[in-house]
């Protein structure tokens, strides 16, 4: 029996204006993702890349055409359920850490479980647990600004994992880090995709992580030019 594939897009077209013209950033882009791929969207700045990103977390509304994942067609939903779907399913990682200022690493992680309103002591558990398997549990009272890169990026990437999601993206993480600290990125993301068995979808430009991924596609011009895995014609 095939295994049905965890997100479709189908024919989909996203335009902008400016000024009075519609500018084409995706151009008719059709394609499958399997549950449990490593998947690295891959193309230059100003490909497409990003905004295709933002179409699957239903960031940006499609001009025309379909997405769907885990059965759900995101382009039908209101942003509200948008918001709730992303909260229960995806977790996303930054280039660049958005943390609420006045808030510990520890209520950082926690915050996602306090808008679901889970209780205080639990979810502080949760985020704690997951901060000692990234060894940052020794920094859950201080504020993330005090932190290095590579050690917010760990926070981050917990942060993410809170709602134990079924699918993480990633636009650009390593994209701030230096060479050691992206490594690290990467074989976390590694170990969660291979161990854990979680889907990964990571935007880049750096032709050096193809290796990690099950699945490549190449964006140039708003078009998926090649790649490897399942694609629909």
């Amino acid at each position: 029996m095939a295994i049905k594939p965890l997100i479709t897009v189908k024919n989909v077209i996203k335009e902008f204006r400016l000024g009075k013209e519609p500018v084409r950033i995706l151009k008719d882009v059709s394609l499958e993702i399997q549950p449990e791929q490593f998947v690295i969207i891959l193309g230059p700045s100003g490909s497409g890349k990003s905004t295709l990103l933002h179409t699957l977390l239903g960031l940006e509304h499609p001009t025309s055409g379909q997405v769907t994942i885990a059965g759900e067609r995101l382009d039908k939903k209101s942003p509200d359920d948008l918001a709730r779907f992303r909260l229960s399913r995806i977790g996303i990682v930054y280039q660049k850490s958005d943390w609420i200022r006045s808030l510990t690493v520890l209520d950082n992680v926690a915050f996602p479980l306090a808008i679901l309103g889970i209780r205080r002591k639990e979810r502080e558990t949760r985020a704690l647990k997951l901060l000692k398997q990234f060894d940052m549990d020794q920094r859950a009272k201080f504020i993330p600004s005090e932190l290095s890169g590579g050690q917010q990026q760990k926070v981050q990437l917990a942060r993410a994992l809170v709602n134990d999601p079924t699918i993480l993206i990633a636009d650009e993480p390593t994209g701030n880090l230096d060479t050691e600290s992206a490594e690290k990125v990467m074989q976390t993301f590694k170990h969660l995709n291979e161990d854990k068995k979680l889907t990964i979808i990571m935007v880049t430009h750096n032709m050096e992580y193809v290796h990690y991924a099950s699945q490549t596609i190449y964006v140039r011009d708003g078009k998926i030019l090649s790649g490897t895995g399942t694609f629909l014609k």
